[in-house]
């Protein structure tokens, strides 16, 4: 049986991003594992370019084993939600830190990959950044999923008062209730192209 790894660049656990990316990964029909990039220790790039001449990053951190499992896994998943028209630090700090296997070698070449973006009105950004990174380290890109999120307002406690309040801009001056949430597993169409494209991952491999 294959191996199907996704890395999830969410600060929520089980949240829109980490439900998405399940699902891609369990309608491959191989062995899966999702790691929340969140949990793991995994210091800033210095840009020593020490990883040039070893292909093998100077920090021991978490990172050692991220490697090993990227390495040896027969797919990929990366998802990332949007942050200031961006990809979110958590997953942007992970792709600088995979630079180690970039150099000379690309040893992630024509590995095939999918990509989860996430974002309440701008998941595309955070795509746009996951795509460049892929192509750049020529990896195979076979499918994507976008889709909306849940702005922190929904539960800062100051959504609904807030003059900058994202809630507001979206919705105008309503309560914040269940329903405003988005919740990927009642998004049918888009559970769908996650299973088609866990499904597309399973055949390339």
């Amino acid at each position: 049986m294959k191996k199907i790894i996704g890395f999830s660049g969410s600060p929520t656990k089980a949240g829109v991003l980490d439900s998405a990316i399940t699902k891609v990964l369990e309608s491959t029909g191989h062995e899966w594992e999702l790691i929340r990039l969140s949990k793991k220790n995994i210091k800033f790039c210095s840009g020593c370019v020490g990883c040039a001449a070893t292909n093998r990053c100077v920090f021991r951190d978490d990172m050692d084993e991220l490697i090993e499992k990227i390495m040896d896994a027969d797919a990929v998943v990366f998802g990332g939600i949007t942050r200031h028209n961006g990809v979110n630090a958590l997953m942007k700090n992970f792709m600088e830190r995979l630079s180690p296997l970039y150099h000379r070698k690309m040893l992630l070449k024509n590995k095939p990959t999918a990509i989860v973006s996430t974002g309440l009105a701008s998941a595309q950004e955070a795509y746009k950044d996951l795509s460049d990174f892929v192509n750049v380290f020529k990896m195979k890109e076979l499918g994507n999923i976008i889709t909306s999120g849940n702005a922190s307002c929904y539960k800062c406690g100051f959504g609904e008062t807030c003059a900058y309040s994202a809630h507001r801009a979206i919705n105008g001056d309503v309560k914040i209730t269940e329903d405003t949430f988005y919740h990927f597993e009642k998004d049918s169409k888009c559970v769908q192209k996650a299973v088609d494209l866990g499904q597309t991952l399973a055949k390339a491999i």
